[in-house]
């Protein structure tokens, strides 16, 4: 992915270690789109993202001072003007792959199209301080918008499952009926598709699924509800085998 103009190879302002976005590239697209048509504004705070919830608009205002699109003080950068300029024209590609060339400096010695999905979280990981379930997030996001932009990603990334990239404690993995699709990040709350983590119990990818920053208050009852009857199942077939040998 080293692709980058000078100033880009010379490090700019977006250092190493700062979490990249992980808000949904949809929502991202959303406020491209709303600067699009009201212009984009002096300053970006949450008082103009006023159509987005709480989180989301927090994720988004780290996403464009992760992608250098605005400054820490919220003053929007060149590079987001003439992005909201391009948007929904046959130019957008271009500058959204320079944008994130630049801020994903931990990507330039991955070969995007012969990468493994364990090497790919393995840069990320290292790259940031992030914790993993931000990370996946962040991996989604950058699957999303590079595509967007044209940045070519091989088939392991489009239909690999990313497993943790911390060693296991020795127990045997369930098997997943459907592996995860990293590219797979609508924000749509219609037909919610749980991520596979293998290792981990079902009913905690649940929970992990109920911070999604997309999901509404009616999906979430349902995941509770999903989560509890999980729960109780997996308490009776814990004490079955114990009554059996009682009787």
């Amino acid at each position: 992915m080293d692709d980058r103009t000078e100033h880009e190879q010379s490090g700019g302002q977006n250092g190493a270690g700062r979490t990249p976005p992980y808000v949904s590239f949809k929502s991202f697209l959303t406020l491209l789109e709303d600067f699009k048509k009201t212009g984009t504004p002096p300053r970006i705070d949450r008082s103009v993202l006023s159509r987005f919830s709480g989180g989301l608009g927090s994720q988004l205002l780290v996403a464009l001072r992760s992608l250098g699109l605005m400054t820490e003080d919220g003053t929007p950068t060149g590079l987001l003007e003439e992005l909201v300029a391009s948007y929904d024209t046959p130019n957008f590609h271009l500058g959204l792959k320079r944008i994130l060339t630049h801020a994903y400096p931990f990507l330039h010695s991955v070969d995007l199209k012969t990468a493994t999905p364990s090497m790919f979280a393995e840069a990320f990981k290292n790259g940031t301080n992030a914790k993993e379930d931000v990370l996946r997030k962040c991996r989604t996001f950058f699957l999303h918008a590079a595509k967007a932009a044209s940045i070519e990603i091989g088939p392991r990334l489009e239909k690999g499952t990313y497993t943790r990239t911390s060693s296991g404690n020795g127990r045997k993995k369930r098997k997943a009926s459907k592996p995860e699709d990293p590219a797979d990040n609508s924000g749509s709350t219609g037909g919610v598709q749980i991520p596979v983590e293998h290792g981990k119990a079902l009913e905690y990818q649940l929970i992990d699924l109920m911070t999604e920053p997309d999901i509404d208050d009616n999906v979430k009852q349902s995941i509770w509800a999903l989560v509890q009857y999980l729960t109780a199942r997996k308490m009776k077939k814990a004490t079955a085998p114990k009554d059996t040998v009682a009787s």
